[in-house]
């Protein structure tokens, strides 16, 4: 019974230590040498995981009670009755303490430590139990079907719970309005879309290998970038394919290997929103993700900072200069001047006028679909009731228009 015992020990332990991990931990199991590439392989189908564990910790409980069933019926046939109640109803106590609620703690507060010590054990009961698997998943998968057609997981935070909140939050003195703005900047991740938020590609600088770090500080003229990161691309191509934050460099990881601490990107479309991009990021335990557009070319990149800043800040991760020059600034009646980086989004709250019918983001691409070409000093367009009129080109980026809107 002792044995029992302790393999119903071991399987709610590693229960609770498996499935406890965040994404980042899991992730940290690939420098964990084999036991972590182990525990990596348990991960890749986390059902027939979880079926293993609750098959073997089924087993050995139903067995346990059974001993523990047949020791109390023969200490009821010899009339020791009190001796029999006794370990019936210790054996229940013993197995809700020692086999469920002491190993779940254990394995909540440490659970890489337990996963990597579970790994190998767990993937022997895996392989053995494998032939079996797949009848109770027909089974589990059937019963859904059949008794729980329509139930759905809940998610854990609705969009619509955050929108009520910001509206809640309007009369509740308590609330600061910085609070109130990061609530609706949150919202706003999952309406704005990569090539809105992210860096262009003519504000970045990139680097080919090999480079070394008094390399990359002497051409950045000893200042990190906006971006905080230093980009590598392919050694015979301008695309992006890995990233180093310089912010958090240290005296001792500049020891170390250079080119080794730099880690891989991920590459979305333009058009993910930013909450998908943000999503990717964590999942992968990636830092910065390239955006391309529907050519796979590069665009522009995100990153972890500018997404997170965005939530905090107006800025949105970009340099108080570029944002100031991205607003609208009235300079007359009924007319303003913008650059070729100001958001269609921005436009339309701001006039009330509709660009869904367009597929460019900014007033630049709204002005080069339109003219069906790279926009000229003293080209112009109409939207509705907004006259665009290009004044300066100072670079492809970097568009001077005036607006007038007409009554």
């Amino acid at each position: 019974m002792l044995v029992l015992l302790s393999c119903s020990f071991f399987f709610a332990l590693s229960e609770s230590a498996f499935f406890s991990l965040s994404q980042t931990e899991r992730h940290a199991l690939a420098e964990k040498g084999k036991l972590g590439a182990i525990a990596l392989r348990l991960f890749d189908n986390p059902e027939r995981l979880l079926n293993s564990i609750l098959f073997g910790n089924l087993f050995v409980n139903l067995f346990f009670f059974t001993l523990a069933s047949i020791i109390s019926f023969q200490l009821s046939v010899k009339e020791y009755h009190n001796l029999a109640f006794g370990i019936g109803v210790g054996s229940l106590f013993i197995v809700i303490v020692f086999a469920e609620v002491l190993p779940k703690n254990l394995g909540v507060m440490a659970p890489q430590f337990f996963t990597l010590l579970a790994s190998v054990p767990l993937s022997f009961l895996v392989r053995v139990l494998r032939p079996i698997l797949p009848p109770l998943s027909f089974l589990n998968l059937l019963s859904r079907r059949l008794f729980f057609s329509n139930f759905k997981p809940e998610p854990y935070l609705r969009v619509g719970d955050l929108e009520r909140a910001v509206v809640l939050s309007g009369d509740d003195a308590a609330l600061l309005k910085r609070e109130q703005r990061s609530l609706q900047n949150i919202v706003s991740l999952s309406d704005r879309e990569a090539a809105e938020l992210m860096r262009p590609r003519s504000w970045i600088k990139t680097f080919r290998p090999p480079v070394s770090f008094e390399q990359v500080m002497t051409e950045l003229g000893g200042t990190i970038p906006q971006s905080g990161y230093c980009l590598l691309t392919e050694p015979d191509s301008d695309e992006i394919v890995a990233a180093l934050c310089l912010t958090r460099l240290t005296a001792t990881s500049l020891e170390n290997a250079w080119e080794e601490q730099f880690e891989e990107v991920i590459a979305v479309p333009w058009s993910a929103s930013a909450a998908e991009v943000f999503d990717r990021l964590q999942q992968t335990n990636r830092q910065v993700a390239v955006v391309v557009n529907e050519f796979g070319e590069t665009i522009g990149i995100m990153t972890i900072d500018d997404i997170i800043a965005t939530l905090f800040t107006r800025e949105h991760g970009r340099s108080r200069d570029h944002f100031d020059r991205r607003e609208l600034k009235l300079i007359g009646d009924n007319r303003w001047q913008l650059t070729g980086l100001t958001s269609l989004r921005t436009m339309e709250r701001k006039f009330n006028v509709s660009f869904r019918e367009y597929s460019s983001l900014t007033v630049g691409g709204l002005l080069r679909e339109k003219l069906d070409r790279f926009p000229r000093v003293g080209d112009h367009c109409q939207v509705e009731t907004l006259h665009f009129r290009v004044v300066n080109i100072e670079d492809e980026d970097d568009l001077i228009v005036h607006l007038i809107r007409e009554p």
